[in-house]
């Protein structure tokens, strides 16, 4: 595979689960955090998200990530998986798990240890479909968590 740049992670993992991404849940409404870009030089709206540290479990991750990035909580039992998606299958030998944290609780802060991360902003469903098509959420693992949750409220309102 000379031909081809490859990304791997120092904490490599037979799933190749290398991050985590949670959706939090307070009131009815998702929790997104505004985050600078360096990259591509732009400010956008995503989920908490990280990677997960050696000997963590996905589960675990996203709680920590939860707390770290917003100074929420949820109990294990509200934190549901909403299986995994690809950030860059073409150059990252990585897969991220990704979590909807219902009942989420506590006092909301900004994380003050990660550059680029800003305020967390709870939105409502027509507030993520207008950020959705305005651009404002480009971020492909907060697109996949957002729209496999409105699947699985669907499928449980209709149930």
């Amino acid at each position: 595979m000379r031909d081809y740049l490859v990304i791997e992670s120092p904490h490599r993992r037979a799933d190749r689960i290398t991050g985590v991404g949670v959706l939090p849940i307070v009131d009815g409404q998702c929790g997104l955090i505004s985050c600078y870009r360096h990259a591509i030089g732009s400010q956008l709206w995503e989920m908490p998200r990280g990677f997960i540290d050696a000997g963590e479990s996905p589960n675990e991750a996203a709680l920590r990530e939860l707390t770290e990035e917003t100074g929420l909580t949820c109990r294990s039992s509200d934190l549901m998986p909403l299986g995994y998606y690809a950030p860059e299958p073409n150059t990252m030998a990585a897969r991220g798990a990704l979590f909807v944290a219902r009942h989420c609780q506590g006092k909301v802060r900004s994380s003050q240890d990660e550059i680029g991360l800003g305020t967390f902003q709870l939105f409502g469903a027509r507030q993520m479909s207008e950020l959705v098509a305005n651009g404002s959420i480009e971020d492909s693992g907060t697109l996949v968590a957002y729209y496999r949750y409105c699947a699985l409220t669907a499928e449980q309102g209709a149930a």
